[in-house]
């Protein structure tokens, strides 16, 4: 907002002496006292000035925000979500007929039995068949799932932005009021589909492990050791074999990659910088070209390039650590359930079919319980985004705050529709007084003439009369709204046809 510019005041009056400036000003001459230094912060500062801080990672706090949101969609994400868990119970169901059929083939191939092999073939196209529909099924619903649940947040995030005066003082709510369209485009979506993807991911994984833990605890009944000429068996054998190897790699993954999730939040924090840096070159090409800016323009963006850039670097030597981890448990897991079971095969308890269904079945819980170690990398991502989000909607939470305080300026409507002010002071965020004991009354028609070093606050005496800036205390009285008006610093239109 320009500083030269004031509601309509005709008449010019001469600039105030020096020595005026610093003492509060008499009501019959009508000087606003500019700060000529910074001064201390008062003792209720704190008090009054509320921004959001930078915070830690607490999933459950972080997750407890988003079950505020009211928000056109919600009902309309549940539905699709229960959809595609009836889906993939189903899917359950055809991967245990699969393993079966496993069984079956290969006992046949043994056996060297032709027309039950023929006819495992084609329960096998069946079975298949129905797998493909479910698979597509799945696929089709959690896709609709991602592009449903980041227009639900981003809607509720929109709606409470855009209410009055928001835009403006969220700047002034700390680090996570930072870059919103970062946080509403680009976290959200981010948001979106990882919760979709993880989501569906894990209700896949119960349910695989529901499915198959019993019957692996039935297999493992066929599963015996000979010792001294006694058959040992070990009940739930291979069901503790599989927990047992999920769990150490789940172990490993979280000690090796749990740096991956402040760095994934750090890296969305630099992009958002880099490409706000971009915009505003953008933004202002014309500006630059006229100046010459470029070199220092270019400058600044390598730097913030340089910090994206040393970001993504650490990211990716703990993805390469992470690696070893998830990489190697993955191709164990490919021999690890043949290793455990083979005992009993090659001590004749346990036919081929026998050692192929406990080997399925053995791969399936093992991968339903390594799903953490699977999707660490994901999940770092994920809870990333969460935290951004929620720190930003917590942020817009705070503004109320701000709003609503003990003491702020206060706004009233002159009665003879003069500009009056009622021992103002106005304060920035950090609680540092700008404007301090103003009391003054402009009639109709009065010219004033607001003078002050650059930096000393008269933008900001305009932003209070217009009612953007709240931080402070006292009243200003103000002429009818309709009287007034206020040219921003930058010129403003909203897009689209202008209509008379």
């Amino acid at each position: 907002m320009k500083a030269d510019v004031a509601p309509p005041a005709p008449p010019q009056a001469a600039p105030p002496p020096a020595e005026a400036i610093s003492k509060p000003p008499q009501a019959a001459h009508p000087l606003i006292p500019i700060m000529p230094e910074v001064a201390d912060r008062p003792a209720l500062a704190d008090a009054r000035i509320k921004a959001a801080a930078t915070r830690d990672f607490n999933l459950a706090r972080d997750l407890g925000v988003f079950t505020r949101i009211r928000a056109e969609g919600g009902r309309r994400v549940i539905a699709i979500f229960v959809a595609s868990t009836f889906v993939t119970v189903a899917n359950m169901f055809g991967q245990v007929q699969l393993n079966d059929w496993n069984g079956r083939f290969f006992d046949a191939v043994g056996r060297k039995d032709l027309s039950g092999f023929v006819h495992d073939l084609q329960t096998f196209v069946v079975i298949i068949a129905i797998l493909l529909a479910l698979t597509v099924a799945n696929t089709y619903l959690q896709e609709r799932l991602k592009f449903r649940l980041r227009e639900w947040i981003t809607l509720h995030l929109l709606a409470e932005w855009l209410k009055p005066l928001r835009v403006y003082q969220l700047g002034f709510a700390g680090e996570y009021g930072r870059n919103p369209d970062q946080r509403i485009q680009e976290d959200t979506r981010l948001l979106g589909d990882y919760t979709a993807d993880l989501g569906c991911g894990i209700v896949y994984s119960l349910l695989q492990l529901m499915a198959f833990v019993g019957m692996l605890w039935t297999l493992s009944a066929q599963v015996t050791f000979q010792v001294a000429g006694y058959d040992i068996a070990i009940p739930g054998y291979m069901v503790w074999c599989a927990l047992a190897y999920a769990l150490t790699g789940s172990a490993l993954t979280w000690i090796v990659g749990r740096p991956l999730i402040a760095l994934n939040g750090e890296r969305y924090a630099r992009e958002a910088e880099f490409r706000f840096a971009l915009v505003r070159v953008n933004e202002s090409g014309e500006s630059i070209a006229l100046h010459g800016g470029e070199t220092d323009e270019r400058r600044h963006l390598e730097t913030e390039l340089a910090a994206v850039v040393d970001t993504m670097r650490r990211i990716s030597t703990s993805l390469a650590r992470l690696t070893w981890i998830t990489s190697g448990i993955g191709w164990l897991s490919l021999v690890v359930p043949i290793l455990v079971a083979a005992p009993a095969y090659f001590g004749g308890n346990l036919t081929l079919g026998g050692l192929i269904m406990v080997a399925g079945a053995f791969t399936q819980v093992q991968l339903a319980l390594r799903w953490f170690v699977d999707n660490f990398s994901r999940l770092a991502d994920w809870r990333a985004a969460v935290h951004r989000v929620a720190a930003f909607r917590e942020a817009l939470d705070n503004l109320p705050a701000i709003e609503q305080g003990a003491e702020e300026i206060k706004r009233a409507e002159h009665p003879e529709g003069h500009l009056a002010f009622e021992a103002v002071r106005i304060l920035l965020p950090d609680g540092h007084i700008v404007i301090d004991d103003a009391t003054a009354s402009i009639t109709p028609g009065e010219r004033v003439l607001i003078v002050g070093d650059t930096g000393r606050g008269k933008s900001t005496l305009f932003r209070a009369v217009a009612g953007l800036w709240p931080w402070g205390s006292g009243t200003i009285l103000t002429p009818p709204p309709k009287t007034m008006s206020f040219l921003p610093q930058r010129p403003y239109l909203p897009l689209g046809p202008l209509r008379a």
